[in-house]
This record gives structure tokens, C-alpha cells and sequence, in this order.
């Protein structure tokens, strides 16, 4: 299904339960949101279409085709536009709460 490109693929970790435990309960939410617009981007550049369309994260689903195609152009320029930013922003985190917050090393 990934044709083995997932591990080509520059995709970030966050250690989650540091990051709470280290007083970062407040910017959980907004960190979350900017990993997976970060890992998202990177994924859909990397992956077949239909991989997303097959695993039911389509929440445009019920709007007419020309809307859907209008907000999958929106979200790949703007996540290549975003990419360095969401980086910084995570690595930002890493160094305030002192947790793991990086590159996922591959096993």
C-alpha cells in the first residue's frame, strides 16, 4: 500500500506524555495540530491519493467534488508553504519543555 516510501519520509515524534508532565498542558492542543499538519503534509506529498481517500479521513466527504478538490489544492500549498514554520514550532517545544520532540528514528 506505501509502495515503501513511508520510510523515506521526514515524519516527527512527540513524546506526548512528557510534554504534559512537563507543564505543557496548554499548548498540548496547538502542538498536536502543528505535528499533524507537519506529518500530513510530508504524507500526502509521498502517498497515493487513494491511500487517504481509502482510509476514511476524508471529513470533506459530503461536500460536492469541486469543493473537495478546491480544499486539497488549498491544503498542498499551504503545507509546503508551512513546512519550515511547523518545523521551528516543534523544535520550539522540544527546547521549552525539554522532551523528545523531533525526527522519528526509524527502527
Amino acid at each position: 500500500m506505501f509502495s515503501g516510501r513511508i520510510r523515506d519520509i521526514p515524519l516527527y515524534e512527540l513524546d506526548v506524555g512528557g510534554l504534559l508532565r512537563n507543564g505543557g498542558k496548554q499548548a498540548f492542543p496547538y502542538t498536536e495540530f502543528v505535528l499533524s499538519m507537519y506529518n500530513l503534509g510530508f504524507l500526502a506529498d509521498a502517498l497515493l491519493a487513494r491511500v487517504f481517500r481509502d482510509c476514511g479521513l476524508d471529513f470533506d466527504r459530503w461536500y460536492p467534488l469541486h469543493r473537495r478538490l478546491l480544499g486539497t489544492a488549498r491544503f498542498a500549498v499551504a503545507s509546503r508553504r508551512d513546512r519550515e514554520r511547523h518545523r521551528r514550532t516543534l523544535d520550539t517545544v522540544r527546547e521549552r519543555f525539554d522532551i523528545r520532540c523531533g525526527p522519528l528514528v526509524q527502527a
